[in-house]
């Protein structure tokens, strides 16, 4: 069974402001089920682009379907990888994120794709 979902947002703020919000996403009082989030690696490219690879540890409650797959003695935590590649002279920011425990059960990736549409005084980013 595969699940796809696409969703798409104009953001009426300066590509400052999106890149910031992004990373100061967690911790947060409205994302309760983020347990930790820790930078495992970062470095700048010959070409002046930002890579990272962040380690989130989540929670949240199952669905009533995998409560019955999983043993009740499995940790119901979640670890993520998230690995994010930022190209500031473009604009853009693409990150790739995937669950790297309980991924013979479930696995579940995400991609993200943040671009500016506009330079203008009134920039749209495109998330």
């Amino acid at each position: 069974m595969v699940k796809y979902f696409l969703g798409q947002s104009v953001l009426r703020s300066s590509w400052d402001q999106v890149f910031a919000a992004f990373w100061q996403r967690y911790p947060n009082p409205y994302s309760k089920h983020v347990l930790t989030e820790d930078i495992v690696h970062r470095e700048v490219t010959p070409d002046q682009k930002l890579l990272s690879r962040r380690l989130l540890t989540k929670t949240n409650r199952m669905p009533r379907w995998a409560e019955r797959l999983f043993p009740a003695n499995v940790a119901h935590s979640v670890y993520i990888l998230e690995d994010s590649i930022v190209d500031p002279q473009n604009q853009t920011m693409t990150t790739f994120t995937w669950n790297i425990n309980h991924a013979r059960l479930m696995w579940v990736d995400g991609r993200l794709n943040t671009l500016c549409v506009s330079r203008d005084k009134s920039t749209k980013q495109k998330v």
